[in-house]
C-alpha cells in the first residue's frame, strides 16, 4: 500500500455551530492576498486549476459530500496548493455563520443541486437570504458568480440578485453564448446538449445602494 497523503495543510477544520466565529483568512494562509470562494465544489475541477493557475489569489471550496471533500484535498496537497482550503460542510450555514464581514473578493456557485420539484425548491441555496448573505461578506466590488444547467433555477438566480439593491448585473449570457468553464458538471452537461445559463454580479459600494 501507498503512503496516505497528508492532507493536513490544505483543510479547515469545521467551526462547531456552538461556537460564534469567524474564519480569518489572513492569519490561515499567512498572507494578506484576495480570497475567492466556492460553493459546492464537486471534485474540485474548477477550484484546484484556479488556484494553481492563479497563486496570487487564495481560494476556499466547501463540499458536503465526504468523498468529493477528500478526493479534492488529496489533490490539491499531492500538487503542493499551499493557496486553496476545502471544508466540509454545509455551504449555507458555513455563509451565514463562518464566514466574517466583507472577506470576499469574489464568490462562485456552479450548478448547485436544482431540487426541481416544487415542494423542495425551498431547499434551493439561491434565495434572498443567501443574496443577503453574500453582500455581507463581498467586499465592495466583489463577484457572485453562477452557472446552472436548470432554466427554472437560472431565472430564480437572476431574479434573487436582481432584486436585492446591493448587487449590479454586470453579466448574462445563455446556450451558445455561455462561455466554456472547467467544472466537471458543466463538461458533462455540454455533452449531454443542455443550455447552460451564466450570470455575475457585482457588490456595489457600500452607501451606494
Amino acid at each position: 500500500m501507498g503512503v496516505p497523503t497528508d492532507i493536513s495543510p490544505v483543510i479547515l477544520e469545521q467551526i462547531p455551530p456552538t461556537q460564534d466565529r469567524r474564519f480569518e483568512f489572513a492569519e490561515l494562509f499567512g498572507n494578506d492576498n484576495p480570497v475567492e470562494l466556492e460553493l459546492g465544489i464537486g471534485k474540485g475541477r474548477f477550484l484546484i486549476l484556479s488556484a494553481a493557475d492563479h497563486p496570487e489569489r487564495n481560494w476556499v471550496g466547501v463540499e458536503w459530500a465526504s468523498r468529493y471533500y477528500r478526493l479534492v484535498a488529496e489533490r490539491a496537497a499531492k500538487r503542493g496548493l499551499l493557496n486553496l482550503r476545502v471544508l466540509r460542510d454545509d455551504a449555507a450555514r458555513v455563509v451565514r455563520d463562518n464566514i466574517a464581514n466583507e472577506s470576499i473578493d469574489a464568490l462562485h456557485v456552479y450548478f448547485p443541486d436544482p431540487w426541481p420539484k416544487d415542494r423542495h425548491k425551498k431547499r434551493r441555496l439561491i434565495q434572498a437570504p443567501f443574496a443577503r448573505e453574500a453582500s455581507r461578506i463581498l467586499k465592495p466590488g466583489g463577484l457572485v458568480k453562477l452557472a446552472t444547467d436548470h432554466e427554472d433555477y437560472a431565472v430564480q438566480m437572476e431574479s434573487v440578485f436582481q432584486a436585492d439593491p446591493d448587487f449590479e448585473q454586470t453579466f448574462r449570457a445563455v446556450g451558445d453564448d455561455a462561455p466554456e468553464g472547467v467544472t466537471n458538471w458543466e463538461i458533462k452537461f455540454r455533452r449531454e446538449g443542455r443550455v447552460i445559463h451564466k450570470f455575475a454580479f457585482a457588490r456595489k459600494p457600500r452607501g451606494s445602494a
